[in-house]
C-alpha cells in the first residue's frame, strides 16, 4: 500500500500546483475548467486510494483488486499530467478564437417559448414512457425512487423516451436565466413551473448528475451575467452546502431510507462528517478501485481495442439494439460482466471507470496521454471561449451548463459523457440558433427580452 499511497500524494500534488500558481497571481476563478478537475481527480485519484490504504481494504465488490490498484493510481497520475499539459499548452486558447460569436448578447428570441416547448416534450416523454411501461403503477414506481421494480422497468422498455424526458433540465435552466436576464413576469412564471418540473423528473431518483446542471448552473450564471466571481467564503460555504445536499439525495433515493430520511439527516448534527463518507467509501469517488478491478482483465484477457473503446464504442452505441440484436455491449457493460458476473446477475450493478479505461483499452499509456490531453485542451477552449464571449447570454447560459457536465465527463466513458452533454447543451444550442434566425415579426411580444445582455 506504500506505492499506492506515494503515487495518490503525488496526484494530489499534480493537481494542486496549477492552483496554487494561479492564486499566488490572484488569478484563481472558482469557474476554470482546472479548479473543477482539480477536485473531482483529487477526490478520485488521490483521497480514495489514501482512504483504501488506511482501511486495508482490498475488495472491491468481492473482487481483490489490489494487484492492479498501483497501476490505477499511476494511470490516474499521468491522466492528470497529460490533462495538464494540454490545458496548459494553449492549443485550447486557439481553437476558441475559431468560434464565431454571437451576433447578439441578449436573451434570443422566444427563449420563453422554447424553454416551455422542451418542457412540454419533456414531460410528455415521461409519461409516455412510464404509461406505457405498466400504467398508473409505473407513476408509483417512479416516484418511490430506485428500486429493483424501477430498474426492471427500464430493462424491459425502450429507453428513448425515458432520455427524453431529460429535456425538461435544460428547459428549467434557460427559462431560470431568461427570467434573471429579463425581470419579465411571464418569464419568471414559467421558470417556476418548469423548474418544478425538472424537479420531479431528478429528485425522486436522486439523479446528481442532471439536479447538479440544473441547481449549479443557476448558481453560476448570476455571477457570469454579472461578470462576476464568488469569494473564497461563498466557494467554501457552497462547497459545505453541495456536499450535505449530495449526502440528502442518496439518502432520499432509495425506499429503503425513506422512511428514516429526516432522522439520518438530524445526525449529521452530531456528525457532520458523515457528509465526508460517500467520497471516501462509497459510489461517488469509487474510480480508482473500479479501474483497477477492470484492469484485470485488460489487456490480459480482453487485449486492446486499437479506437474501439472509444470511437467505435461513440459510433455504435446509438444504433437501437432492436436493428441489430447482436451489438456489442457498452465497453462499460463488457468489463463489468466480466470482472463482476455475480454482483452483476444479483443486483443493479455498473461501476463507474472514467475515461481512462477506454484510452487505456485502445492504446495503453499512450492512449491515456493523448486522450487526457484532448480533455484538456478541450476544456481550455470551452474557459477561453467564455472570456472572449462573456458579454452574450447565450455563452454563459452553455458555460454554467457545460461546467458540471464536465464533472460528469471525468467520471465517465468518453460516449456516455458525450451523450450528457448532447442531451444538456444541445436543446439551448437548438433553441438560441432558431430564436436567432426567426423574424422579429413572428416572435410573440410576450417572449421578447428587454434586456441587451
Amino acid at each position: 500500500m506504500t506505492v499506492t499511497v506515494l503515487l495518490a500524494c503525488g496526484v494530489g500534488a499534480v493537481v494542486a500546483l496549477p492552483l496554487a500558481w494561479r492564486a499566488a497571481r490572484h488569478r484563481l476563478d472558482p469557474f476554470e475548467p482546472i479548479v473543477i478537475f482539480a477536485l473531482a481527480w483529487g477526490v478520485m485519484f488521490a483521497i480514495r486510494p489514501i482512504a483504501i490504504a488506511i482501511r486495508d481494504d482490498d475488495s472491491f465488490y468481492g473482487v481483490d483488486v489490489r494487484p492492479e490498484l498501483d497501476k490505477a493510481v499511476l494511470l490516474g497520475l499521468l491522466g492528470a499530467v497529460a490533462f495538464l499539459v494540454g490545458y496548459e499548452l494553449r492549443l485550447g486558447e486557439r481553437l476558441a478564437r475559431r468560434l464565431p460569436i454571437p451576433a447578439e448578447s441578449g436573451t434570443p428570441p422566444g427563449a420563453i417559448a422554447g424553454a416551455c416547448v422542451l418542457g412540454a416534450v419533456g414531460i410528455a416523454a415521461l409519461a409516455i414512457f412510464l404509461l406505457s411501461a405498466d400504467g398508473w403503477s409505473a407513476i408509483e414506481t417512479f416516484l418511490r425512487g430506485r428500486s429493483d421494480a424501477l430498474n426492471e422497468l427500464l430493462r424491459d422498455s425502450p429507453d428513448y423516451f425515458w432520455w427524453l424526458s431529460v429535456l425538461v433540465v435544460p428547459a428549467g435552466l434557460l427559462a431560470f436565466a431568461t427570467a434573471y436576464a429579463t425581470r419579465r413576469p411571464t418569464a419568471i412564471v414559467a421558470a417556476i413551473v418548469l423548474n418544478g418540473l425538472a424537479l420531479l423528473r431528478t429528485v425522486p431518483l436522486g439523479n446528481r448528475l442532471y439536479l447538479l446542471v440544473l441547481v449549479g448552473g443557476m448558481l453560476v450564471f448570476p455571477y457570469l451575467h454579472a461578470r462576476r466571481r464568488p469569494g473564497l467564503v461563498a466557494c467554501v460555504a457552497g462547497l459545505a452546502i453541495a456536499l450535505v445536499a449530495s449526502f440528502a439525495v442518496l439518502q432520499f433515493r432509495t425506499p429503503d431510507t425513506r422512511p428514516v430520511f429526516v432522522t439520518i439527516v438530524d445526525g449529521l448534527v452530531s456528525r457532520p462528517y458523515d457528509v465526508l463518507r460517500p467520497l471516501v467509501d462509497g459510489p461517488d469517488a469509487e474510480m480508482a478501485p473500479a479501474l483497477a478491478g477492470g484492469l484485470t482483465v485488460i489487456p490480459s484477457e480482453l487485449g486492446y481495442r486499437y479506437g474501439g473503446a472509444t470511437i467505435g464504442d461513440l459510433v455504435l452505441r446509438p444504433i437501437p439494439r432492436q436493428l441489430w440484436h447482436g451489438k456489442p455491449e457498452p465497453i462499460d457493460v463488457a468489463v463489468t460482466e466480466r470482472v463482476w458476473p455475480v454482483a452483476v446477475a444479483t443486483g443493479d450493478f455498473q461501476p463507474t471507470y472514467t475515461p481512462l479505461l477506454s484510452f487505456y483499452w485502445d492504446l495503453g499509456l499512450l492512449g491515456v496521454a493523448l486522450g487526457m490531453a484532448v480533455y484538456g485542451i478541450l476544456a481550455r477552449a470551452a474557459f477561453a471561449y467564455l472570456l472572449r464571449a462573456q458579454d452574450a447570454f447565450v455563452v454563459q447560459l452553455l458555460y454554467a451548463a457545460w461546467l458540471w457536465t464536465f464533472v460528469f465527463a471525468l467520471r465517465a466513458d468518453p460516449t456516455l459523457a458525450f451523450s450528457e452533454l448532447v442531451i444538456v447543451l444541445g436543446p439551448l444550442l437548438a433553441v438560441a440558433a432558431i430564436g436567432g434566425r426567426a423574424p422579429r415579426a413572428l416572435v410573440p411580444a410576450w417572449t421578447r427580452s428587454t434586456s441587451r445582455t
